[in-house]
């Protein structure tokens, strides 16, 4: 045979090969992941979480089988999924996949489980086109039953379905209380997502400290969210607090120093009371605002002849958080945060209790103080960014002492932790969704309720990541570098080239 046939038969057979290869890989859940976060991989939590299922789970797949692109593309990535947690739990998941094919029966099972239709533009005859579609997944346990509506997003996947897992065969949730009565953030969203998880509760102790018939109490939840109050605290309802705290109960602060208003371009100071029993466990938030050369970005409009443009700016009191804590679990995975209108958070050690910082500005921010002028055209030079890092999150564990030693009949000191962010801006409605801001709030929610296995999955899609900031010459000088070096590397090459060819013609 010719070195040509022998050619011939070597392609043909790494076609083949890589045919069967696939086709084997496909059959047995053979993978590589190659990505540096393991985005494809069931991280070893939820491996973790399947070998310790002792019961039967079942996965109803109900998802019809035209969905157009780009959907279609999600329905291969969940059953690749679903079979990796078949496998790895022993065949205590069981995927019961409802045929599409026999619509009356699809559509039944659809609505007895709570998956709804879902309308989708598809490109059908060269014209756009709205199709009714299922995409939902119903797990069942027992005589209790999950359910994911819609999987439109398979980037946060494995958590949904791991969480969903670990909430079928949680026997009691535990209970979340939200603080309210003093003009809290009602953080709506945040409440909807922990429900899957928790149990959630409103606590309202201005109601009972105004009833006056007895001392309000905390109890019958195990984890207490403080979320922006704006009016100060009754002394008995400081204690209600601090009595909960000191019993073991957990909680997270999330105060406002400064009340700022971005449309009005001033701010003021806000006193609840919580700042004086924070102060009496060693921690202090000044009356300061804090600034950042490493900044969020705010939308401004301006008009010019009759006509409005919108542009996007940085805003310094908005810090864009890149400096975290890797080696705590609750912000290890999270590459960045941004904070609205916070305030410096300074402490004092007592003896009994550690402080462990979680959120800090960058080395080039600075503190404003009153009176607090902050307008988005405000402008900063280089000299006032001066200070050096900024604690503006922590984490404090230990053991506690009462600030009300003169009280008769209660807990004097108690071992606790609790978790302190001068900002509840960013997890308002409005700001959540910025990048590692609902994943911050989340894990510290899920460590302060001692159930944190969940951690390394919801960090795990995280893709923001941000470089540092640099000195404006160093940024001019590697803009001007980015410009110029290709069109002088393509006319080196040429003149490379040419000088070549003048060469092998002289040689000729």
């Amino acid at each position: 045979m010719s070195r040509r046939t022998y050619l011939w038969i070597n392609i043909i057979s790494l076609i083949l090969i890589f045919i069967y290869g696939n086709l084997l890989a496909e059959r047995y859940f053979l993978s590589a992941d190659m990505t540096e976060a393991r985005i494809y991989s069931l991280s070893d939590a939820t491996r973790k979480l399947l070998k310790d299922l002792d019961e039967r789970v079942t996965v109803k797949v109900i998802f019809s089988d035209q969905i157009p692109y780009p959907y279609n593309t999600n329905t291969r990535y969940v059953m690749d999924m679903l079979n990796d947690y078949r496998r790895l739990s022993g065949g205590k998941v069981v995927l019961d996949i409802i045929d599409p094919g026999r619509k009356e029966e699809f559509e039944d099972a659809a609505e007895l489980y709570g998956i709804p239709p879902v309308q989708v533009n598809a490109i059908e005859n060269d014209q756009i086109q709205i199709k009714k579609v299922y995409m939902g997944l119903a797990f069942v346990h027992g005589d209790r039953i999950e359910t994911i509506p819609v999987v439109s997003d398979v980037k946060r996947l494995e958590y949904e379905v791991s969480s969903t897992i670990k909430t079928l065969i949680t026997e009691k949730k535990k209970t979340v209380g939200f603080l309210t009565g003093h003009g809290e953030k009602p953080l709506l969203r945040l409440r909807e997502f922990l429900r899957k998880q928790y149990e959630i509760k409103v606590l309202n102790t201005a109601e009972k400290s105004d009833e006056g018939s007895s001392r309000p109490e905390i109890k019958d939840i195990d984890l207490l969210v403080v979320a922006g109050p704006t009016k100060k605290l009754k002394e008995e309802e400081l204690l209600a607090i601090d009595q909960f705290l000191l019993k073991g109960g957990k909680a997270l602060f999330l105060l406002d120093r400064v009340l700022a208003d971005l449309q009005y371009g001033f701010g003021r100071e806000n006193a609840t009371g919580l700042e004086d029993l924070l102060s009496a466990y060693g921690i202090t938030i000044p009356s300061a605002l804090v600034y950042d050369i490493s900044a969020g970005m705010v939308n401004v409009s301006q008009r010019r002849g009759g006509f409005v443009f919108t542009t996007v700016t940085p805003y310094p009191f908005f810090p864009k958080i890149i400096d975290l804590n890797h080696e705590s679990i609750i912000t290890k995975d999270i590459e960045t945060l941004t904070l609205g209108f916070s305030s410096p958070i300074e402490t004092k050690e007592t003896g009994g209790i550690t402080f462990t910082p979680l959120i800090r500005t960058s080395e080039k921010s600075g503190v404003m103080k009153p009176p607090f002028y902050v307008a988005v055209s405000r402008k900063f030079r280089m000299d006032e960014f001066d200070k050096p890092h900024q604690v503006l999150g922590l984490v404090a564990s230990g053991k506690l002492r009462t600030k009300f030693p003169d009280k008769e009949d209660i807990v004097k000191e108690g071992e606790t932790r609790f978790i302190v962010v001068s900002d509840s801006d960013f997890v308002s409605d409005e700001f959540i969704g910025a990048p590692g801001n609902a994943q911050f709030l989340l894990n510290s929610i899920d460590w302060l309720s001692e159930d944190d296995s969940l951690i390394s999955i919801r960090s795990k899609d995280i893709e923001s990541r941000p470089i540092k900031e640099l000195d404006p010459a160093i940024q001019r000088l590697i803009r001007y570098l980015s410009v110029s070096i290709p069109p002088v590397l393509s006319i080196l090459l040429g003149i490379g080239l040419w000088m070549y060819r003048k060469g092998r013609r002289v040689e000729l």
